[in-house]
């Protein structure tokens, strides 16, 4: 809503430096706002479409890796392979089964890991098993204590910390609050369908009313604003005429809001490049994402074709050990 935010914009007063600064900062922040919800609107589009376009093949690819195990579990007792080529079987199966269960509880590729499972080590002997216990223990202690006496002091340094600010937090978070519900009050008078007699007008209203009790229940002072002026009740010359001090909780809540939608559209973005094994960072724009998208989805599709042929190829024993041999001279 463009318009709608341009005229949210106050011409700065000229004759009050500091009340203009005041206003110059609230405009920043509608525009600061704005931008950043359309950023978030983006990205959510984008996830949304990852999910569409990456998701079923990711899921096509889990299942194929699931037949890749049995597979092998399969192809290991073809009776013409040799102790090494078995040896090699059971380490590719221990393998692939020990990811897939990490992502999913897989009763039948947890049973084909127990088959495949390396013999276990010797158990260690009584004196060893009662020495490594007791300097367990002696560690433990010591940690314990040190956390307990760290604790503490983060206790107490929290305590003073808290007792200086908390006086003054009550009362800004008042402050805030109480501009929040000064527009909405003012906002739910005038939008009150109960006193439009119009019938379309009244529709109109009940749906505006409905917008705002949302808002005012998101704390989100902005949409509130941009209700107030599809109402008709504020305009440019009103915001000018704002006062001060409730200007500054204005600008109060708008950076708040400003917070909550960078933190936001940052995690997005995390999800996105941890999901496409980008490296952590910031600034990737959603349109670039696009590209991303498709080329995850066929990235993954070939990866799927190739491992279906593999799995076809392992049932042929001339084929296997031909791949097997290749396998060891690669490594």
């Amino acid at each position: 809503m463009v318009s709608a935010f341009q005229s949210l914009r106050i011409h700065p007063d000229a004759g009050d430096p500091e009340l203009a600064q005041q206003q110059s900062r609230f405009n920043t922040l509608v525009e600061d706002v704005a931008q950043w919800r359309a950023a978030l609107a983006e990205w959510k589009e984008r996830i949304e479409r990852y999910h569409q376009s990456v998701e079923p093949v990711r899921r096509e690819l889990h299942a194929a890796w699931r037949e890749w195990v049995f597979a092998l579990d399969h192809a290991s007792l073809q009776p013409g392979l040799s102790r090494a080529e078995r040896e090699q079987l059971d380490e590719m199966v221990r393998e692939t089964a020990a990811a897939l269960l990490q992502w999913d509880d897989d009763a039948g590729i947890a049973a084909v890991l127990a088959r495949h499972a390396e013999e276990p080590s010797p158990a260690p002997s009584k004196q060893e098993t009662a020495a490594e216990a007791l300097l367990e223990d002696l560690v433990q202690d010591w940690e314990q204590q040190a956390a307990a006496a760290a604790a503490q002091r983060e206790a107490r340094a929290a305590q003073r910390r808290a007792a200086s600010v908390q006086k003054r937090r009550q009362q800004e978070e008042q402050a805030v609050s109480q501009s929040l519900r000064d527009v909405y009050r003012r906002l739910a008078s005038a939008l009150h369908p109960d006193r439009e007699p119009d019938a379309q007008q009244r529709a109109r209203k009940t749906a505006l009313m409905q917008q705002a009790n949302q808002a005012y229940a998101d704390e989100n002072l902005l949409a509130l604003l941009e209700l107030q002026l599809q109402a008709e009740q504020i305009d440019a010359a009103h915001l000018a005429s704002v006062d001060r001090r409730r200007l500054q909780h204005y600008v109060t809540v708008l950076q708040e809001q400003l917070a909550d939608l960078q933190a936001e559209t940052q995690r997005l973005e995390s999800e996105f490049r941890a999901a496409t094994g980008l490296a952590a960072g910031r600034g990737l724009q959603p349109r670039k994402a696009d590209r991303m998208i498709t080329s995850e989805a066929n990235r993954l599709r070939g990866e799927l074709q190739q491992l279906r042929l593999q799995t076809r190829a392992l049932a042929d024993e001339g084929e296997l050990t031909a791949w097997l041999r290749a396998v060891r001279q690669k490594g």
